[in-house]
């Protein structure tokens, strides 16, 4: 009797000891069948979604057409644009200068360029810090939002955009508010952080992320947006309205409608859906964040609560107060596309999300999409 109690609890302590092995066949099923119905109920052409749950397994799923047109399906190999995820490369590069002690937080921006007069002429800039571009509390207006940025891209879709290109577009117009003093979403806040990069580097910004990011963590299908005709680009098709000029299919013959180099490091970034759950899990857990900025990351600045509904706001990275915990995150978008990639720390959960339209919002948000997926994986 003593020997078979003794058995029983070694066979208990073995299986309970066990980590899950990936998913079920049940859960991969359900999966499918839920990537299916999100996109038929919400008109998308594609979906893409890709997980790594606690024992580091990794599994791909994919639903519908790369072109619609062309009848080609969406596979886990097709490159996406991820929008403004890319914002968390730059703000790595930034927290390794801060770690290797060539700026702080507190610095001001302007203080690095003392000799480049345009720069004053932008609002706030005198009293801008470091910290505030990166949290979006600087009060900088958004350049992208400017009618001349699709104007210039509808005439000359090659152009090749500089600094100055980008920034005297909001030459003129007022602050969103006071240094500090607000929050208020801005890409123009990384595209400063990117000069900054570039100057203390001196070296172009991609090279350096290539360099110091995408190789040493083996993110191979990961790639700088800076050409028009990317590899295995899904097709991307939009509905947005008549101030981005763009047409329903956002790429022909293999050519996006403008030159994505546009977005630079408030974006500029084009990966599968499963280097983008891989990025989630190194930018919230892995050592290339200095634990000093990871409980920035993950906790509201002094004026990121509530920025959007059940979402705060911590430094290169927002928080979702989700239906299975709070989950680490960012979103992105360009047009044509529309991404979110996520770390659950409870779940111990990474997650990417990417789909090939911009109008999968207008029932859903990106967050619901993964409020639907989320509890399949852990039950």
């Amino acid at each position: 009797m003593i020997k078979k109690i003794l058995f029983l609890l070694i066979i208990s302590t073995v299986f309970t000891g066990c980590k899950k092995d990936g998913l079920s066949r049940n859960q991969q099923k359900k999966i499918n069948a839920a990537l299916e119905k999100l996109a038929c109920e919400n008109d998308l052409p594609g979906i893409n979604f890709s997980v790594i749950i606690n024992d580091g397994k990794q599994e791909n799923f994919s639903y519908g057409y790369a072109d619609l047109e062309k009848k080609e399906k969406l596979n886990e190999k097709h490159v996406l644009f991820t929008g403004s995820i890319g914002k968390t490369f730059a703000a790595s590069m930034i927290y390794k200068l801060f770690s290797e002690g060539r700026l702080g937080l507190k610095d001001k921006f302007i203080e690095f360029f003392p000799n480049v007069e345009w720069l004053k002429e932008i609002p706030n800039i005198e009293e801008i810090t470091i910290e505030m571009l990166l949290q979006h509390t600087s009060g900088l207006p958004r350049y992208v939002m400017n009618p001349g940025v699709w104007d210039s891209l509808a005439t000359n879709p090659n152009k090749v955009w500089s600094y100055h290109d980008r920034l005297e577009l909001i030459v003129g117009e007022p602050a969103v508010h006071a240094p500090g003093k607000g929050w208020a979403y801005s890409d123009t806040n990384y595209i400063l952080l990117g000069m900054l990069i570039e100057k203390l580097n001196r070296e172009p910004y991609y090279d350096q992320l290539v360099a110091k990011i995408l190789k040493p963590y083996e993110l191979y299908e990961t790639h700088p947006a800076i050409v028009r005709n990317l590899y295995n680009l899904a097709c991307g098709y939009s509905k947005l309205d008549s101030l981005f000029k763009m047409p329903y299919k956002t790429v022909s013959d293999g050519f996006y409608a403008f030159n994505p180099q546009l977005e630079w490091t408030g974006g500029g970034i084009a990966s599968t859906t499963s280097d983008l759950a891989k990025w989630a899990k190194i930018y919230y857990t892995s050592e290339l964040i200095p634990e000093y900025f990871r409980q920035q990351i993950i906790t509201p600045n002094a004026n990121g609560r509530n920025v959007f509904p059940s979402t705060d706001y911590g430094i290169g990275s927002f928080i979702f107060h989700t239906k299975s915990g709070t989950a680490y995150g960012h979103t992105g978008f360009i047009p044509g596309y529309v991404s979110i990639f996520a770390y659950y720390p409870d779940l111990q959960i990474a997650v990417a999300l990417q789909i090939n339209c911009d109008y999968a919002k207008e029932k859903l948000s990106l967050q619901d999409y993964l409020d639907t997926l989320i509890p399949i994986i852990t039950h």
